[in-house]
């Protein structure tokens, strides 16, 4: 068309929030708001060399020649209309081409453009990727990821992030009514929203944050929830609110003897408009304390009263006027009123040497825990770190802040200062003789000495001494955090026994309180163990009842937990479609909760099921989504994971040099992070890359080194699978390796470890029949058989192709019909040379010995000459290579 113009220009859509409301109640209003808009912005449009292309009822279009002018005057926008009433904006900037037709407006990019804005939050702003690839390296600018629209009839794939600096807010993506993609499946919402946690492979890890909450049954188990303090004076103030009721939370949860709500749930809750008896339904307590506060000058007036719910009456109050100096020791005389007027005796620790406090340091200790505990960047952190340094300094026996200093550095994985910090708490709290900071000043020593070297015997260490230190002042919580985290290490270790005693301990506790959020840990911790034994019925049926104990308490984070499990339990019953739905369920609750981290990690799970599927494209597809998500966080521990996932799908690809680059770059950050675990899952895929293209040297280096780093970890369990790699490693090679299958075998029984037992005997077993000692073979062959199709658990195509050829040389009968099944559902590509040879052996089809000659050939061609030359002499691959000479 002659009228048909094209340009390249940053687009903006604007949308005036609740206008179609207010024309309806109210035009006149309405209308003046146009007006005012028009007024106001337009200026600014100009300003900033704007074009003002058109008004679509409220909502206005307008182009820049750069992304930089669009995004300077959308800011300056939001920022003019932030005080007029009812102009509350959402924007929308992409880049891209604009058509006019005559006095009409076209294109994709203009589309996109109106499509984005819906995405920004009330006041914010939102832009495509085009727009963030501009901003990306300008300091000034700091922008997140929201998601991937669907956008009808537009063909290319848009990206939406939000700008957060320049005080503007982030999107909430459970408040966007616009559509994300869903990346080809269905997500499923369980039936009451919510967060949740992964667990399978990762128990619960207590900190000092745990606290329990449970619903109050009978007076011996009272509950109580703390609400934060109401600062009446000045907003620079609000830290003294907070500080005060964190404090008072902590100082009586420590006696073990009552449930109290965690201060992060409540506040969640909007505290002004709801009522007492609404508060203790919804955190499920019975008693409610709030208080007051008020600072003048060096003077503070605080007031405080207890209400019980069940009786509807208030049972205590108080009011106090007190010199700033003294504000430290009121806050511990309203801990032991509480207590009292609950009937809770508690015993002075008459050893503990008691200072007077220096009340500036206590007043920069409270600034520095609200800074770190409300921080929204890591400049809030270290300003945080700064006030605890200076509260310390003013007073050297302020322990809680030496503590919480500490746990400053954890955060950020900088465990040589958390650890420095900590022994110094130790130290002084020891002199003080202040046995409850002592008992957490171990469990932090504890927790870094797993975090930062996975010294599972130095942690060990220290948690018994917590667990004495607990028994001798009666402090139940920290008895069960030292419990619980002695377990995850039992666990770790392959001790399953002693982890069930330790978990069995803590549940048991949580249900002399009746804590139901507490018994859902123990139980699920519980639940973890037996699925690693292998019993993986008495693990869903644990699970099952923690799931049914995370709806009564309405905590979806447990409830997540519970379906993730489920979906482990599926997936290992080879219930893939069910599994990945039970995935599902728990990927739509952390997308609408906006939990990025989660959503990766629960994502991976699903990219493992799909490989367990033999859909390792589909795989490689949401791992990559998941690789997106964290890269976009900057969560260099799960970005780590995801590289792990991708190296091993593409090793199961036959993809050895994609793979190598992926697991070196998880090998690099696992070791950035100090993080064993990490280490040596990533070490055994790498030999197992090595053996795949015929390195059997290269391979046992590095399996050598997953087992030095495992060696000071502990894990008995990783320690068998190491051996069993070790000997197919040295079996390749023609050399005697029964002894690593024995100790491997010695091992797994000590632990109890069924199903890891009987896999080692199994590849016993296979040695014999490479001997064909065919008798000896099926001995060791058929315990394991029968154990996988008792616990209908997946059996491979090697180990059915084995077991088969003993029952055909020893002239027993045998059944084709499960092996022919394997075959047609396993993909050639992962049908490796060993295997084909054993297909050929009981099928006696000469496709398989062919197969199996021609996998050697190609890995042998990938080979440097004198590698070549000593692979093709390996016993097995020669005795291929001269059987396939001999048929053809």
């Amino acid at each position: 068309m002659s009228d048909t113009k094209r340009k390249l220009a940053a687009i903006v859509f604007t949308d005036i929030v609740g206008f179609t409301e207010l024309s309806s109640r109210n035009e006149p209003a309405a209308l003046k708001l146009l007006e005012k808009q028009r007024e106001l912005l337009k200026p600014i449009v100009e300003k900033n060399k704007g074009e003002w292309l058109k008004e679509i009822g409220d909502g206005l279009l307008l182009t820049f020649q750069t992304n930089r002018d669009a995004v300077d005057c959308a800011i300056e926008i939001q920022h003019a209309t932030k005080e007029i009433k009812d102009l509350n904006l959402r924007i929308g900037i992409h880049q891209g081409e604009v058509v006019f037709q005559g006095s009409d407006v076209v294109g994709d990019d203009v589309n996109i453009a109106s499509r984005i804005e819906p995405f920004a939050a009330e006041g914010g702003i939102a832009i495509s990727g085009r727009v963030n690839t501009s901003l990306e390296r300008d300091p000034e600018f700091k922008t997140i990821h929201v998601g991937s629209p669907q956008l009808k009839g537009v063909s290319q794939k848009v990206e939406v992030y939000c700008i957060i600096s320049h005080d503007l807010p982030r999107t909430d993506v459970t408040k966007v009514n616009a559509k994300l993609e869903k990346k080809g499946f269905k997500w499923n919402f369980f039936s009451i929203s919510g967060a949740a946690l992964s667990l399978v492979g990762i128990l619960f890890w207590l900190n000092f944050s745990f606290i329990g909450i449970g619903v109050a049954e009978s007076s011996e188990v009272p509950s109580l929830a703390v609400l934060p303090f109401e600062n009446k004076g000045s907003k620079e103030d609000d830290f003294y609110a907070y500080g005060i009721s964190s404090d008072l939370i902590s100082d009586v949860t420590s006696t073990g003897m009552l449930r109290v709500a965690g201060l992060a749930d409540v506040e969640k809750l909007d505290l002004s408009k709801m009522n007492y008896d609404e508060l203790a339904q919804e955190l499920m307590v019975r008693y409610i304390a709030k208080g007051t506060l008020w600072k003048m000058d060096t003077m503070f007036q605080l007031s405080m009263e207890l209400f019980d719910t069940k009786k509807s009456e208030v049972i205590w109050s108080n009011r106090w006027q007190t010199a700033w100096k003294d504000l430290a020791t009121i806050k511990l005389d309203l801990s032991d009123d509480i207590l009292q007027n609950l009937n809770i005796l508690i015993t002075k620790d008459v050893e503990q040497v008691n200072i007077a406090g220096n009340p500036e340091a206590y007043e920069y200790y409270l600034k520095a825990q609200f800074k770190m505990e409300k921080r929204k960047n890591f400049e809030d952190l270290k300003v945080a770190r700064g006030l605890f340094e200076k509260a310390i300094e003013l007073d050297s026996n302020l322990v809680d802040a030496m503590l919480k200093f500490s746990k400053s550095y954890m955060y950020t994985n900088e465990f040589e200062r958390a650890l420095e910090i900590g022994k110094k708490a130790l130290k002084k709290a020891r002199r003080l003789k202040n046995k409850n900071a002592e008992g957490f000043a171990l469990f932090r020593l504890g927790s870094i000495a797993m975090s930062a070297d996975g010294d599972y015997d130095k942690a060990m260490q220290y948690y018994d001494e917590v667990l004495t230190i607990a028994d001798e002042i009666g402090d139940k919580n920290l008895k069960m955090y030292g419990l619980n985290n002695s377990g995850i290490i039992e666990f770790r270790r392959g001790n399953y026994d002693k982890a069930l005693e330790k978990f069995e301990e803590v549940y048991q506790e949580y249900l002399a309180l009746d804590d139901k959020r507490g018994q859902i840990f123990g139980i699920q911790n519980k639940s973890t163990v037996y699925f690693y034994k292998g019993e993986i019925e008495s693990s869903i049926e644990m699970t099952r009842e923690a799931l049914k104990l995370g709806i009564e308490v309405d905590d979806l984070d447990l409830q997540a937990t519970s379906l993730t499990n489920i979906g482990a339990y599926h997936d290992k019953k080879r219930e893939y479609e069910t599994a990945i739905s039970k995935y599902e369920e728990v990927l739509g609750i952390f997308t609408q909760l906006g939990d990025r981290g989660m959503m990766a990690e629960t994502l991976n799970r699903i990219g493992r099921t799909q490989k367990d599927m033999h859909e390792d494209i589909k795989a490689i597809e949401t791992h990559s989504e998941a690789l997106t998500i964290c890269e976009d966080i900057g969560d260099s521990s799960i970005i780590a994971y995801t590289k792990y996932h991708i190296g091993n799908v593409q090793l199961s690809l036959g993809n050895f040099e994609e793979s190598f680059r992926n697991l070196r770059y998880a090998k690099d950050i696992f070791q950035r992070l100090n993080n064993p675990d990490g280490i040596t899952w990533v070490l055994y895929s790498i030999a197992y890359n090595h053996l795949g293209r015929g390195h059997v040297d290269s391979a046992t280096v590095y399996l050598d080194m997953a087992s030095e780093v495992n060696y000071k970890i502990g894990n008995k369990i990783f320690e068998c699978e190491l051996l069993i790699s070790k000997h197919l490693a040295n079996y390749l090679k023609g050399e005697k390796s029964l002894d690593l299958l024995e100790k491997a075998a010695s091992i797994a029984k000590e632990i109890s470890a069924d199903e890891l037992y009987l896999k080692t005997q199994a590849q016993i077993g296979n040695i014999h029949l490479y001997n064909q000692k065919y008798e000896k073979a099926l001995e060791q062959l058929k315990p394991w058989i029968d154990w996988l199709i008792e616990n209908d658990t997946d059996i491979s195509l090697d180990d059915m192709a084995n077991y088969l050829v003993c029952l055909k040389a020893l002239g027993k009968e045998y059944d084709l019909s499960e092996l022919k099944k394997l075959i047609k559902n396993t993909p050639e590509y992962k049908i490796d040379y060993s295997t084909n040879y054993s297909l050929y052996k009981i099928l006696e089809d000469t496709k398989y010995l062919k197969d199996a000659y021609d996998l050697i050939m190609k890995l042998k061609s990938n080979l440097e000459t004198e590698v070549s030359e000593t692979f093709i002499k390996y016993p097995l691959v020669n005795e291929i290579v001269q059987s396939y000479k001999n048929i053809s």
